[in-house]
């Protein structure tokens, strides 16, 4: 299967290391890459009818932090919902942090930084199962 992916995280080291860790998947067919929350939510209301996109999001980001960024994706219609699946990236062990991502209907995992090839594959396969 071919997937789109969108990382959102204000880190640019982050960015390329996600970059090359999803080039390695193979399942690629294009990535866009945000510094900040809001520009990924405008390119996404723009591109609504996108297929097979996964959405890597980092929780911790100033202006618009990925709670704020999963709560605005969840009033999407759900037309627009159904062509994404999120995965939240964190650094935080804070478990009620880990509750209240795990609980929005559009994220289908959280993956720990600095997460690797391994945890990133299978997130996706179990994303698309």
């Amino acid at each position: 299967m071919k997937l789109s992916f969108i990382v959102i995280d204000d880190r640019e080291l982050d960015c390329f290391i996600a970059e090359k860790l999803i080039q390695k998947t193979g399942f690629s067919t294009g990535n866009n890459i945000f510094n900040d929350a809001v520009s990924a939510l405008d390119f996404i209301r723009d591109h609504a009818n996108a297929h097979h996109t996964v959405i890597l999001v980092d929780i911790m980001m100033p202006i618009m932090d990925g709670f704020e960024f999963i709560e605005a994706f969840e009033r999407l219609p759900d037309a627009t919902k159904a062509n994404y699946k999120l995965i939240a990236i964190t650094t935080s062990l804070n478990k009620n942090d880990e509750s209240v991502i795990s609980n929005y209907p559009s994220v289908v995992g959280i993956l720990k930084k600095p997460y690797s090839y391994e945890g990133l594959l299978d997130m996706i396969k179990r994303a698309f199962a």
